[in-house]
């Protein structure tokens, strides 16, 4: 099994961090995590992952605790949909826990 990890920047303060296990070709594990920097300390805003054996994420404005997701579809097809979510979303994500950690 191969495993490739990577950063993609989003923007100033906000980087999505990437991890593929990948075996014969195809996805077998995936990890997808966005942080932002804020006061020049850097938190976990949301994730997606197929850690514990399933595919979850964790919407860190809301709860650390996984929400399972439920998987119709490959691996390879979660990978890419989330990855587009994310690249999407991430300014919402990150004002959404930027306001979280303000209360």
């Amino acid at each position: 099994m191969r495993a490739k990890r990577f950063r993609i920047p989003l923007s100033e303060g906000n980087i999505l961090d990437v991890k593929i296990k990948i075996k014969d070709g195809d996805i077998k594990d995936f990890a997808l995590n966005l942080r932002c920097k804020i006061k020049d300390e850097w938190h976990e805003v949301y994730r997606v992952d197929t850690a514990h054996g399933y595919l979850h994420e964790q919407r860190y404005w809301i709860s650390p605790e996984p929400i399972s997701l439920m998987q119709h579809v490959s691996l390879q097809y979660a990978f890419e949909f989330y990855m587009e979510q994310i690249r999407n979303n991430f300014e919402r994500y990150s004002r959404h826990y930027l306001e979280k950690i303000m209360r």
